[in-house]
C-alpha cells in the first residue's frame, strides 16, 4: 500500500540512492569491475550489458513491491506470500548480509590509504567506521541528504577521469596470459550471473526504504529503473578503462585509483576523493539496512558501535581478500534472493490487480444483510437487517445527518420498520458525531457500546470536542447543520463476547482497544461478517495502510491479533468498505507491520532529540495527504496524531 513519503525523494533522489548503494569501494575502485568483468575480455563487455538489464529489472521489481506492500522490511519485501518463519529468517540473513558489507568497505579504506599513503590499512578502516555510525545513528534523512548531495559528484567524476584515462591512448598489448578470475566465478557468464547477486542483497534495503520515501510510485518507479541504467553506464565505462593494460588492472588492489595516479597526480588525487566518498556512501547505506534490524531503544547506538567495530576488526584480512572470496560466496546464497524477489514481484501484481484492477470491485458493495446509509464524508453507517430487528452500525459525522436520516428511511419506510439499535465502534466525532440527531428521530432505539464510552459520554470536555471538530467538519464540507453533542448516552455496555440478537442474526462484540480504549468490533455471527475497528487498521481512498493508535501501540496489536483468529468470511474496515477476498488474507499482518512503522517512527524522532512539532512534521510527510484531506478535517489529523507523539513518548521513555 502506498502514499507520499516521509523524505519526498524525486526520481534522480531515487536514481542516486540506488547507485549509492551499489557504488562503494568495490565499485569504484573498479576492483569489482575487474573482477566479475574485466579479466574476461569482450566477454566481460556483455556480461556488463546483461547485469545493467538486471539492476533495471531488478531496482524496478523490488520499488514496486516496497510500494505496494508500503514496507521496507526485508523479509516482506522478498519472500512471497508472507510467511512469517521464512520473512523473519530471510530477514536476518540480510542484515548479516549487510553487515558484511561495512567488512568490506573497512577494508577498501585501508586499502586505499596504504596504495596512497603507505599508512597502515588499521587507520582507514577506523576512519570509515567511525564515519558511518556517526552518519546511521541520524537514521535515513541524514542518509539521504548525504546521497543528494555526493552523488551526482560522484558521478559525474567517475565518468570524466575514466574518459580522462581512455583518450590518453596509454594501451598495452591484450595478455594470452596471466589473468586470473576468482577460483569461484571463473567464467564470464557465472561471474555476470553472481556480481548481480550479491549485489541484489545490498540494492534491496536501500531500494525499498527510497521507494516508500518517494514522492509517488511513478518516483519509485522511474528512479529505480533509471538507478539501474545509471549503474549500467558506470559499469561499462570502467570496464573499458581496465582493459586498456590488463596485466596493470590484475595486479592492482585498486586499479581504477592505480590508473588515474599513472595519468597524473591530479588526477589520482581526484580519484582517491571520489574512492573515498563513493567507500563512505556505500558503507553507510548497507549499514543502516543492518541496523533496521536492531530493536529500537537506548540500547541500540551502543550495539551499531560495537557492530561497527566488529566489521572493522573482520576487515583487516585484506581488499583483495573479501572481493575474491566473500563476495562469490554472498552471490550464489543471493541467487536464492534473485528467485523469491521475482516469484514476490508476480505474486504482489496478481494480488493488486485483484484488489484494485477489477472494475467490478466496489468496497461499499456490501454482504446482506448490510446496507450502506451513509450520509458524506468521514465515518461510514450502515444498516444491519436482520429477521426481526435492525441495527445501524455507527453514524458518521453530524453535518451529514440529515442525508443520513433520509437514506436510513428510504431503507426502513418501505419494510415498516424502525431503528432498534445502535453499534458504536467509538466515540469520535466522525463515527457518532449524527448520534443526537438519530436518537432524536427514533428516540426508542438503544445505543450499544463500551463502558469506557458512556464515560467519555459523561465527560463536558470530550462533547465539547465533538462540537468543535464537528464544527470543523461542517465548515470543511458546506454544511449548515447545527452542530451538537447533548443526548449522548449508551444503554447497553457491552463487554467481550456479548451478543445482540436481531432474530435469526447475532451480533457477538469484542473489545479491541488501541485507536480508543471505548473501540468495540461486531461479528455478525451466522455469515460471519465482521466489522472492524479502526483500532486494527484504516485503508485510505489511494490504499494506504493507516495506524489510528491514539491510545496503546500493544493494545492495537493485540486486537488485530484477536480479529484474526475469527477467521471471518468478510471483513468491513472502516473508511474503506468490504476487504476483497485477496486483501484478507494479510490484512492484519499489513496493519500489525504498519503500526510498528509509525512507532518507529516516532522513537527514531524521540531519539533525535527533536521536539513534538518536528516529530509532527516528520509525521505528516508521512500520513497526510491531500486525498486524506478529502475524507479527514486536518485540525482532526493534527489533535490525533498529537496524542499519538505523546502516547507514544511514554511508551518510549518507560
Amino acid at each position: 500500500m502506498e502514499e507520499n513519503k516521509k523524505v519526498n525523494l524525486n526520481v534522480i533522489n531515487v536514481a542516486l540512492m540506488f547507485v549509492g548503494a551499489i557504488m562503494g569501494a568495490g565499485f569504484a575502485s573498479g576492483r569489482e569491475i575487474w573482477q566479475f568483468f574485466g579479466v574476461f575480455g569482450s566477454k566481460g563487455r556483455i556480461g556488463v550489458l546483461l547485469t545493467g538489464i538486471l539492476f533495471v529489472l531488478l531496482g524496478t521489481m523490488t520499488a514496486y513491491i516496497a510500494r505496494k506492500l508500503g514496507t521496507n522490511e526485508l523479509g516482506r519485501i522478498i519472500v512471497p506470500g508472507n510467511n512469517k518463519k521464512i520473512s523473519e529468517a530471510v530477514s536476518w540473513f540480510m542484515a548479516a548480509i549487510l553487515f558484511t558489507v561495512l567488512i568490506n568497505m573497512t577494508a577498501a579504506c585501508g586499502a586505499m590509504l596504504n596504495q596512497l599513503l603507505g599508512i597502515s590499512p588499521a587507520i582507514g578502516g577506523i576512519i570509515i567506521a567511525l564515519l558511518v555510525v556517526v552518519t546511521v545513528l541520524g537514521e535515513f534523512q541524514r542518509i539521504s541528504k548525504v546521497f543528494r548531495y555526493i552523488m551526482p559528484v560522484l558521478f559525474a567524476a567517475v565518468i570524466v577521469v575514466s574518459l580522462m584515462v581512455i583518450m590518453s591512448g596509454d594501451r598495452a598489448a591484450v595478455p594470452t596470459e596471466g589473468l586470473k578470475p576468482s577460483p569461484i566465478a571463473g567464467n564470464w557468464i557465472l561471474a555476470s550471473c553472481l556480481y548481480i547477486s550479491y549485489n541484489i542483497l545490498a540494492m534491496i534495503p536501500i531500494v525499498a526504504t527510497s521507494s516508500i520515501n518517494a514522492r509517488s510510485e511513478r518516483a519509485a518507479l522511474v528512479g529505480s529503473g533509471l538507478g539501474g541504467i545509471f549503474l549500467g553506464l558506470l559499469s561499462f565505462v570502467i570496464v573499458n578503462v581496465l582493459q586498456m593494460d590488463m596485466l596493470f588492472a590484475q595486479e592492482a588492489d585498486m586499479p581504477m585509483l592505480a590508473y588515474s595516479t599513472r595519468y597524473s597526480e591530479a588526477a589520482g588525487l581526484i580519484y582517491s576523493v571520489i574512492l573515498f566518498a563513493s567507500i563512505y556512501s556505500s558503507a553507510t547505506s548497507n549499514f543502516y539496512g543492518f541496523t533496521t534490524k536492531i530493536k529500537e531503544g537506548p540500547k541500540k547506538s551502543r550495539i551499531v558501535i560495537c557492530a561497527a567495530a566488529a566489521a572493522f576488526l573482520l576487515g583487516l584480512v585484506g581488499f583483495k581478500n573479501v572481493v575474491a572470496y566473500m563476495f562469490p560466496a554472498e552471490g550464489y546464497l543471493g541467487f536464492i534472493i534473485i528467485a523469491m524477489i521475482i516469484g514476490n514481484f508476480f505474486y504482489i501484481k496478481k494480488k493488486s490487480k485483484q484488489d484494485v484492477g477489477d472494475e467490478k470491485y466496489d468496497p461499499f458493495n456490501l454482504p446482506e444483510p448490510l446496507i450502506r446509509v451513509t450520509g458524506g464524508s468521514g465515518g461510514e453507517a450502515i444498516l444491519i437487517l436482520g429477521s426481526e430487528k435492525t441495527g445501524l452500525y455507527d453514524c458518521g459525522m453530524a453535518c451529514f445527518s440529515d442525508r443520513l436520516i433520509e437514506n436510513i428511511h428510504k431503507v426502513l419506510d418501505g419494510e415498516n420498520r424502525t431503528v432498534d439499535y445502535v453499534f458504536m465502534s467509538h466515540t469520535h466525532y466522525d463515527h457518532i458525531g449524527a448520534l443526537p440527531y438519530i436518537l432524536d428521530e427514533w428516540p426508542h432505539a438503544k445505543v450499544c457500546g463500551s463502558k469506557k464510552a458512556a464515560e467519555v459520554f459523561a465527560s463536558s470536555g470530550a462533547r465539547n470536542t465533538m462540537v468543535s471538530l464537528g464544527k470543523a467538519a461542517a465548515e470543511q464540507f458546506g454544511s449548515d447543520v447545527e452542530i451538537k453533542a447533548d443526548n449522548l448516552r449508551i444503554d447497553v455496555i457491552l463487554k467481550d463476547g456479548d451478543t445482540i440478537n436481531l432474530g435469526e442474526e447475532t451480533v457477538t462484540a469484542y473489545e479491541t482497544k488501541g485507536h480508543t480504549d471505548c473501540s468495540m468490533s461486531y461479528l455478525l455471527v451466522r455469515e460471519k461478517i465482521l466489522l472492524a475497528s479502526e483500532s486494527t487498521g484504516v485503508i485510505s481512498v489511494d490504499n494506504f495502510m493507516y495506524p489510528s493508535i491514539l491510545k496503546s501501540y500493544d493494545d492495537s496489536i493485540k486486537s488485530a491479533r484477536k480479529l484474526k483468529k475469527l477467521k471471518a468470511n468478510y471483513i468491513i474496515v472502516p473508511h474503506f468498505g468490504v476487504l476483497k477476498k485477496d486483501m484478507m488474507d494479510d490484512f492484519f499482518d499489513s496493519y500489525i507491520c504498519a503500526a510498528e512503522a509509525e512507532r518507529k517512527l516516532i522513537f527514531d524522532g524521540i531519539s533525535r532529540g527533536l521536539s513534538d512539532e518536528e516529530i509532527f512534521e516528520e509525521h505528516k510527510k508521512v500520513y497526510w495527504s491531500k486525498k486524506r484531506g478529502e475524507y479527514q478535517p486536518y485540525p482532526a489529523y493534527k489533535l490525533n496524531t498529537e496524542i499519538t507523539i505523546r502516547l507514544t513518548k511514554e511508551d518510549y521513555n518507560s
